[in-house]
């Protein structure tokens, strides 16, 4: 009795990772960051303006999309393109090119909801071809 009680609480309280890759339409509860710094993202990308967020892979795999509520005006819909030594758990980080911008934006509770789930890698980049479809290498 004690084991399957202990099981259902624990089923309850299961990590977000989980719900994200079976549940794409359920909100995520995270706190936002912003960073400029740009560069190369973990997926082998450049850092696109409205486009690029990190997350924890564990959490929301990388080359997810993803729609972002509650971060004003920069809330919208970004691809998980990028991770971070900082973003661990329930947290994201959204690329703003501007370092003012990006300090302003200070740390939001914002909710996530994952739109399409991705299967990328760190360092696995997307290939596109002309037509516009995407391969990988």
């Amino acid at each position: 009795m004690r084991l399957g009680l202990f099981l259902v609480i624990v089923s309850l309280f299961a990590n977000t990772a989980a719900s994200a890759r079976t549940h794409r339409s359920r909100w995520i509860r995270c706190t936002a960051t912003a960073y400029s710094a740009k560069g190369e993202t973990a997926d082998g990308d450049m850092t696109k303006y409205r486009q690029t967020v990190a997350a924890d892979p564990n959490v929301i795999p990388l080359g997810s999309r993803v729609q972002i509520e509650g971060a004003g005006r920069w809330s919208g819909i970004y691809t998980v393109t990028d991770t971070g030594r900082k973003v661990q758990g329930n947290s994201i980080d959204i690329f703003i090119p501007n370092a003012a911008a990006a300090k302003e934006f200070g740390r939001k509770p914002v909710r996530v909801r994952v739109l399409r789930v991705g299967d990328e890698k760190v360092g696995e980049k997307e290939v596109k071809s002309k037509s516009g479809t995407v391969a990988k290498p």
